[in-house]
């Protein structure tokens, strides 16, 4: 596969690529007057590793899941402060994801106990608890209209459940003869939901219709596993490398686009956290607050605000215009 352009800014380890297609895209920004600076940093903000951090959309809350094997809410309090709302307990190993439907009134967690939970954001309580089987759960998404929940499991399959019930929405997605046996370290939906895209241990990405259940793409070109998969709001119907950016000197852990999808933020093993702008081609910014490796980031709704989670137990928000 021929790639048309290369980013710098980390080094060589640090690889990922830009796929135009509905799942996959990246539009271009055209101004890089941007203000980058620290907004907020709660040290400590649990007990243990951070792994995933989600931003809810309307109520404007940052929930974090945690090692400690808690899930924590937070809001803005008397302005700029930004407080602990509630601590989520119920999970008996480490949190390995947080989403939040659309709404910001659910969020969804990811745990090893292989449990998913799915949290009432407004009581702040375990609304369902889905037993998934041994390591049948890695990562969660909420479909676009919240109505589903889907997750990754180590044979290759992606389970989809029902978010109001906790019930199969179907038999898995996969593909026998392609995606079975490869761990899916990471799932999306297309904006439209009508395709999910799976990110594997062999670093190839599937796209599975989610109408007919059926695979109906294989994206090659990583080499080591994936284990992050964000998407705009581009509609398209290939799925052809683009860019292959290289920068981070470690492992990429952790992609975010912007809201308008002009920018987008990846944070690393090398304990960094990088700002691109695709249509300059290069790395607008580059934070190093962090002391340990950046396992999970994500925009506000209005793309002013990024959130950062790491293994150093600290969440820190940046102002991103």
């Amino acid at each position: 596969m021929k790639h048309n352009n290369r980013l710098n800014g980390h080094a060589n380890e640090g690889l990922f690529k830009t796929v135009y297609g509905e799942f996959l895209t990246a539009a271009f920004s055209q101004n890089l007057q941007m203000v980058y600076q620290t907004y907020k940093v709660i040290k400590d903000a649990h007990e243990d590793g951070i792994w995933s951090v989600a931003w809810t959309k309307r109520t404007n809350k940052i929930i974090t899941g945690s090692v400690d094997d808690t899930v924590k809410i937070w809001y803005r309090r008397n302005g700029d402060s930004l407080a602990l709302q509630h601590t989520l307990e119920g999970h008996q190993l480490g949190v390995v994801s947080v989403d939040v439907n659309p709404l910001g009134t659910m969020a969804v967690s990811t745990c090893l106990d292989s449990q998913i939970k799915i949290w009432d954001l407004i009581g702040s309580t375990a609304s369902r608890t889905i037993d998934a089987g041994p390591v049948e759960a890695w990562t969660a998404c909420f479909s676009p209209d919240g109505r589903h929940i889907a997750a990754g499991s180590h044979s290759g399959m992606v389970n989809v459940w029902n978010a109001e019930t906790g019930e199969k929405a179907g038999p898995p997605l996969n593909d026998l003869n392609t995606s079975k046996g490869k761990f899916v370290m990471s799932v999306a939906y297309s904006p439209s939901g009508n395709v999910i895209a799976a990110g594997t241990e062999n670093g190839n990405i599937y796209i599975f219709d989610t109408t007919t259940g059926k695979m109906v793409h294989t994206l090659p070109g990583h080499s080591l596993a994936i284990r992050s998969l964000p998407l705009d709001s581009e509609a398209r119907h290939h799925g052809n490398c683009v860019s292959t950016l290289s920068s981070h000197s470690s492992w990429v852990l952790s992609l975010s686009f912007s809201p308008d999808t002009t920018h987008f933020a990846s944070g690393s093993s090398d304990k960094r956290v990088k700002i691109w702008d695709l249509n300059a081609r290069q790395c607008l910014h580059t934070f190093d607050d962090h002391t340990d490796q950046v396992w999970g980031l994500c925009y506000n709704d209005d793309g002013s605000k990024l959130a950062t989670v790491s293994d150093d137990r600290n969440l820190i928000v940046y102002s991103t215009s």
